[in-house]
């Protein structure tokens, strides 16, 4: 278990990081009408971060545009994502001033810095971590991928690589942040620029941490349907030069019939090795071409992620995001469903969910189309955008709603994204029916 933080300076350092309820329901004098307030105030009620004190008339004050340095991230980060010592194990009560030696034992980050360290979360090296070193927004960003990394969440995002003006520079683990952070929504760049190296403020600590635990609050409440089955994810991990593969496939365990169980598991199994496979089909030409040509070589990456949907004992919707990059400004997402009745292992296309004689294209049809005329200005016009579903339509099921999607460039530019439309179940006034 953690030792609470010990000494503080100062009321700055407390009303930053110390919990107080008091606080959590009051309001910023210096945050009203600032595009960053929402965020703070969220911040606050959550006991991450609070104000730096008071004006000469009382007025609390949370200071937006202040920098955030390395102790003040360290400690947001334990505590946002309750950061341990995990099973590591110590021959004596280690101290941060065997690993820095400009930070104090005895300083109110002196522990998290420690945890951090231990979980290596941060992209410091050396014997120093410069406390009081204003973070970048790049260094912050690869600290919440690495904490994430750290305590096993997986996170939901689309493996979509984006494109940047400002990070042509960055290294292939720098750039892996970035793309995390934005792929999750956690960070965003600003007409077509990150900023990687732009101080970190406030303000913008706040937007991040907020973002960080809705999604570790989600993931740790989410779970499927109950149901006799389970599900697993395999990892897959290797390194060759010049690739990366990165793989997660799913394998469904407990059903009754091995054999139908056997022969579900085989096709992902074969699936990702396609995928791996056809990223690597052009690896040696590219090397040889770029040899030739003195250009530099860029690392292919073949990435997959499972998204888990729904689950019951005849029943199982999940899609898998496949990533590959191989050179250029951007990879491509490949978003593949698999809705599997499992009594049969057949593959159920969106007809097969819905009584006979049911106009379910019409209804979802309208549906998509008063969503994207909402929005008219992301999507494809004409023939290049949105006409209708057809009979291999892509679909899952999740969260008590039907989601039809549109992969990259099907409706909507690269930068636009896979396009998603969420239907309530109810939508369809008990014409869409299961297995089982």
């Amino acid at each position: 278990m953690l030792k609470r933080f010990t000494a503080v300076a100062s009321i700055v350092l407390i009303t930053f990081f110390m919990p107080s309820s008091v606080m959590a329901s009051s309001v910023f004098v210096d945050t009203t009408g600032h595009w960053a307030e929402l965020y703070i105030n969220k911040a606050a009620e959550q006991n991450l971060m609070h104000g730096i004190g008071e004006n000469e008339r009382g007025e609390l004050l949370f200071a937006p545009e202040e920098k955030v340095n390395r102790s003040q991230a360290a400690a947001l980060l334990v505590r946002a994502f309750q950061l341990d010592y995990g099973d590591k194990g110590f021959e004596r009560q280690p101290l941060v001033s065997d690993y820095y030696q400009d930070v104090n034992n005895d300083s109110w980050y002196a522990e998290a810095v420690f945890v951090s360290m231990v979980n290596n979360i941060f992209p410091f090296a050396g014997e120093s971590f410069y406390p009081d070193r204003s973070m970048t927004r790049l260094e912050i960003a690869q600290a919440i991928q690495n904490s994430f990394t750290a305590k096993s969440i997986n996170v939901p995002m689309d493996l979509i690589r984006p494109y940047f003006s400002d990070t042509q520079d960055l290294s292939e683990a720098e750039m892996n942040a970035v793309v995390f952070v934005h792929n999750t929504g956690i960070m965003k760049g600003n007409q077509g620029y990150f900023h990687p190296y732009d101080d970190l403020t406030r303000a913008e600590m706040a937007r991040i941490i907020t973002a960080c635990k809705d999604i570790i609050d989600l993931q740790a409440s989410a779970n499927w349907s109950g149901s006799s089955e389970s599900i697993e994810k395999k990892k897959v991990q290797e390194q060759f030069p010049h690739m990366e593969v990165d793989l997660e496939i799913p394998a469904v365990n407990g059903m009754t019939d091995q054999s139908l169980q056997e022969k579900i598991n085989a096709r992902w199994e074969n699936d990702a090795d396609s995928f791996k496979q056809e990223v690597a089909s052009t690896l040696d030409e590219y090397v040889t071409n770029a040899g030739i040509n003195g250009y530099p070589i860029h690392t292919y990456q073949a990435l997959s992620r499972i998204q888990e949907g729904f689950r019951s004992d005849h029943f199982l919707s999940l899609y898998i995001d496949y990533y590959s990059y191989t050179g250029g400004a951007h990879g491509f997402t490949e978003r593949v469903p698999y809705n599997i009745d499992l009594s049969t292992g057949q593959e159920l296309i969106l007809g097969d969910l819905f009584t006979s004689d049911y106009d379910y294209s019409s209804i979802i049809n309208e549906f998509i189309a008063e969503q994207i005329e909402a929005n008219p200005e992301i999507f494809f016009e004409g023939d290049s955008g949105f006409t209708g579903i057809d009979e291999q339509q892509s679909y899952y099921i999740k969260d008590d709603a039907l989601v039809i999607y549109f992969g990259l460039y099907e409706i909507a530019p690269y930068a636009a994204g896979i396009q998603e439309f969420k239907m309530p179940l109810q939508t369809f006034e008990g014409n869409l029916h299961l297995p089982g």
